[in-house]
């Protein structure tokens, strides 16, 4: 999907150094307390401090909605990807944005993104 990105919802909460690339990222305890990531399934739970990851090397938290790389960055198959971002998405862990302000495919790529590649 070309033009769309994941972002983290209070990304700069994970932050400890705001403006460059860290090595690392804060991943709080409570995450073990929040029912709404309790609730996720196990391979969303698995790929969102993955994803987390991947977001640190954005100054703004965000990734590029690409399957096929994320898959391969992620060392997993696509179809892992496939079926653990929407439930991400769905409860508000990460949010769609597009590159493109106005952009009418950010209302589809929810749909989209249910779609077997």
């Amino acid at each position: 999907m070309a033009g769309i990105r994941l972002k983290v919802k209070s990304w700069y909460q994970f932050q400890h150094y705001k403006n460059r690339n860290p090595p690392w990222i804060k991943l709080h305890r409570n995450i073990l307390d929040n029912y709404e990531f309790a609730c996720l399934p196990l391979a969303s739970k698995a790929l969102a401090p993955l994803l987390w990851i991947l977001a640190a090397e954005s100054i703004d938290g965000s990734i590029e909605l690409d399957s096929e790389k994320l898959a391969f960055r992620l060392r997993v198959a696509s179809t892992v990807i496939a079926e653990g971002i929407p439930p991400l998405v769905d409860s508000g862990f990460f949010l769609l944005e597009s590159d493109s302000p106005g952009d009418a495919s950010i209302l589809l790529a929810q749909c989209l993104r249910l779609a077997p590649k």
